[in-house]
């Protein structure tokens, strides 16, 4: 009988196959048999309803003694309750191949998350929210989490994904990568992959994946323009310069001016209209073109040639530039698209920005330059009204405020002879 390591590796093939038991603190059965090639292969021999069988245990010696025994105890344990070890494992196996994996998990539920209202609004989330979550998955969770099966993923696993991202990527995005864990999860024990979500009870301060504190950055007038001066003189993608000029003048999200296209753009008429399947807000929004946006994107039609997305990618024919591009472009302006700051980038000097601060300098400008009264400046963002009485009996859409508020904003940005103190340029007032 084989007690030790040594005398294992001391067994030399013969003319024909051959078994040596093998001895294990939980009983008989265990064996070695040794094919005449050399190879060698646990297995536990036993009796089952009368009848001899055999499980196969793996190889030697890419399963050692040690493992060998403890697969053993296991086989004996399910023997005990009068289980047969090998139709176990044929069940195994099939539970295994019909498991999924955290990638098909997340796939399966982005399709009924893209379908499902949510319990706040009653709405579908908008395309942009879903979008959202695809890059959040492919960015923070895929390469972590996507090949291990999901009756795998336990608490521990939960947590110590979601604290690497807080520690090594962003708290922010953390908090929320927990927030879809733990609904991904939902969802897979609601189809019976899992029987509790691990997922559940976990909180983000727990793992320093604390939301940060809002932002309140917003660039003045003197920062715009020295932004604009920069997109124009850097050599940055056509479509992404575009986009933050456009963004710069219009003051709408990243995501929904990104996924603009030609069809919604009437540039005789200085209109944009946003349907509603589009928008955060999910409501058709109309941006009043200025001059100087209509000039923008008469430019970049000739330029790009683009029959469908306004800011069409020059490495993906077909599809609009992603959301990463603009905070690329941002990040090369002021030098830090290097992990050690490029001091003499146009933009070094000045405090750091984000894409959506230029969204919220938008808004600031136009009440401190124009005295532009907030509900059309509301309007104009596409903003929901927190009062559900006036979004069910006022109806008035500004139009005419808005279209003199975006032309005057326009004017402003591009007039080199208009300096910071242009709280006092005049708008003409809607008739």
């Amino acid at each position: 009988m084989i007690t030790t390591d040594r005398q294992l590796q001391a067994l030399k093939p013969k003319g024909t196959v051959y078994w040596e038991s093998v001895k294990s603190p939980h009983g008989g059965g265990l064996a070695i048999r040794v094919q005449p090639t050399g190879s060698k292969a646990w297995y536990y021999r036993y009796r089952f309803n009368g009848k001899q069988d055999t499980y196969s245990l793996g190889r030697y010696p890419s399963v050692g003694l040690l493992e060998a025994r403890e697969s053993h105890g296991e086989a004996v344990a399910l023997h005990a309750q009068g289980i047969n070890p090998k139709h176990a494992q044929r069940d195994e196996k099939a539970r295994n191949e019909s498991a999924w994996t955290m990638a098909e998990l997340f796939e399966r539920w982005l399709q009924s998350y893209a379908k499902t209202p949510t319990v706040r609004t009653k709405r579908t989330p908008s395309p942009l929210v879903v979008e959202q979550a695809s890059w959040r998955w492919g960015h923070y969770l895929k390469g972590r989490v996507g090949s291990l099966l999901v009756k795998r993923i336990d608490a521990r696993t939960v947590k110590s994904t979601v604290k690497e991202i807080a520690e090594n990527q962003s708290r922010n995005q953390a908090s929320k990568c927990l927030t879809m864990l733990r609904a991904m999860l939902a969802h897979a024990e609601a189809h019976g992959q899992i029987d509790t979500n691990p997922a559940q009870g976990i909180q983000p301060s727990q793992l320093g994946a604390t939301k940060s504190a809002p932002r309140d950055r917003v660039l003045s007038l003197s920062e715009i323009k020295r932004l604009w001066d920069a997109i124009e003189s850097a050599r940055l993608d056509t479509s992404a310069a575009a986009a933050l000029k456009l963004l710069i003048l219009t003051g709408q999200r990243r995501g929904e001016l990104l996924q603009a296209k030609w069809q919604h753009i009437d540039l005789d008429g200085a209109t944009w209209t946003l349907p509603a399947i589009t928008t955060k807000s999910r409501r058709e929004h109309t941006v009043y073109l200025s001059s100087a946006a209509v000039d923008l994107l008469r430019e970049q039609q000739v330029v790009t040639g683009s029959l469908e997305y306004v800011f069409e990618s020059q490495r993906a024919s077909g599809q609009p530039i992603g959301d990463a591009s603009l905070t690329t472009a941002i990040a090369r302006l002021q030098g830090r698209k290097l992990a050690k700051q490029d001091m003499k980038a146009p933009l070094a000097d000045m405090p750091r920005f984000s894409v959506h601060d230029l969204r919220r300098s938008f808004a600031t400008g136009l009440l401190k330059h124009f005295g532009t009264a907030p509900h059309v400046v509301e309007q104009m963002l596409n903003h929901a009204p927190t009062d559900r009485l006036i979004e069910t009996y006022q109806r008035h859409d500004y139009a005419k405020e808005q279209r003199l508020a975006w032309q005057a904003w326009g004017q402003l940005i591009t007039d080199a002879e208009v300096g910071e103190q242009s709280n006092v340029v005049p708008m003409r007032k809607a008739e």
